[in-house]
């Protein structure tokens, strides 16, 4: 039976070895830690990523086993939280 569902990678690189020979790899960025990975075939694609069950993008190994956190929304958290402090920071002043 076919993959209805088919994930492919970011892009493609090219590596130069010595001797003026090119090899070329594939490339894929980790959804959640912006980790790039490199693997030589789309055969061997996930012996390198896996893919996250929670937002169904590729991540690396590393961040598989963990839960589902997006780059964007942890970005988005981190700026929330800085702003929660900086307002805490000022009711703290009494000034305002």
């Amino acid at each position: 039976m076919p993959r209805l569902l088919r994930f492919i990678p970011g892009g493609l690189n090219e590596v130069f070895v010595p001797g003026g020979a090119t090899v070329e790899t594939h490339s894929s960025t980790c959804s959640h830690c912006q980790r790039q990975t490199d693997f030589p075939s789309l055969r061997k694609m996930f012996e390198y990523v896996d893919i996250c069950r929670g937002c169904m993008k590729l991540i690396c190994q590393d961040c598989a086993g963990n839960p589902c956190r997006p780059y964007e929304k942890e970005a988005e958290r981190l700026e929330n939280e800085e702003y929660l402090k900086k307002q805490l920071a000022m009711q703290g002043w009494g000034c305002y």
